[in-house]
């Protein structure tokens, strides 16, 4: 019993910070037995990161099918000067 509820102490402990950093290693299959089933474990107590985890999936498809020619030549220079910049700092 008490192995029970240091587990479940556990994962209530995790922060929905920790568990967002996870994400797209859950969803490429990257994370070990374990923490892949803390991943669920917390989704299962916590309906804002499985809503956020549906946004991510949802965000992936979208851009999936975005290509650089369909898009207009100032968003896609900003897009450019914004990962030039970040790629500076």
């Amino acid at each position: 019993m008490a192995q029970r509820i240091t587990k479940t102490k556990h994962l209530t402990n995790k922060t929905c910070k920790q568990i967002a950093a996870l994400v797209l290693a859950y969803l490429n299959d990257e994370l070990s037995p374990r923490r892949k089933r803390d991943f669920q474990q917390h989704l299962k107590i916590c309906p804002d990161c499985v809503n956020f985890l549906k946004t991510y999936k949802k965000t992936i498809q979208a851009t999936g099918t975005l290509y650089a020619d369909d898009m207009p030549s100032k968003v896609r220079d900003n897009i450019w000067q914004f990962i030039r910049s970040k790629m500076r700092a």
